[in-house]
């Protein structure tokens, strides 16, 4: 039953001339390939899709053409009719290629662009400035009668003791201004500064003659 189906379509293709054959398969490989190559140009659709099925279509018509051309010349003759047929085919399989590369490079290109989060921080709350603090009062005086009373008393039993010279002068210098602060009463804080540094020389006089 297969022998005869192959034998009954070789001889309704033996029918046909030769040159309408050849038409047929060069024509429809025509019309396919200029099907292809508007589709690539106008539609987005078959500008993105793959060309390799007309890769594959051009292969196929190239067994084809080799068929046909075997059926009146000889094999090298024939091989040779489809090999031109098959780098024609090839030369317009990279024409449709090209025109879909240039294509998509003429259309412009949207990026989406992701939103990206920033974390809010929170907003600074700023210090009311520090107003400086107001100058300190001037100590109040201070009163060092008893103190002082106290210290010229010190020095008077220092003054009956057998001092070096350099103490004695410098015990007298002392005692001199323990009366000049004894008679002005109040002092103010310089004064009483002073008073202290001369209440710890008169301590350091005391301690070395054991007063």
């Amino acid at each position: 039953m297969f022998s005869q189906l192959i034998d009954t379509v070789y001889k309704f293709i033996n029918e046909i001339a030769f040159d309408t054959l050849v038409a047929y398969v060069w024509g429809s490989y025509g019309v396919i390939f200029l099907l292809t190559l508007g589709l690539t140009l106008f539609s987005d659709r078959i500008k993105r899709a793959s060309k390799r099925p007309f890769l594959c279509l051009t292969n196929a018509y190239a067994g084809v053409n080799l068929a046909l051309f075997t059926m009146r010349y000889d094999f090298i003759a024939s091989v040779a009719a489809s090999a031109l047929f098959w780098t024609a085919g090839y030369i317009l399989y990279g024409l449709v290629c090209v025109c879909a590369f240039k294509k998509r490079e003429a259309e412009p290109v949207f990026v989406r662009q992701t939103a990206v989060t920033v974390p809010v921080q929170p907003a600074e709350v700023k210090q009311p400035a520090r107003s400086a603090p107001p100058p300190a009062a001037p100590a109040p005086t201070v009163k060092n009668s008893v103190r002082l009373e106290h210290a010229v008393s010190v020095t008077d039993k220092l003054l009956t003791k057998n001092l070096s010279k350099t103490d004695r002068q410098e015990l007298e210098k002392l005692k001199n201004t323990l009366a000049v602060l004894q008679i002005k009463g109040t002092l103010t804080p310089t004064e009483t500064e002073i008073l202290n540094d001369n209440f710890n020389a008169l301590l350091k006089l005391m301690a070395k003659y054991n007063v």
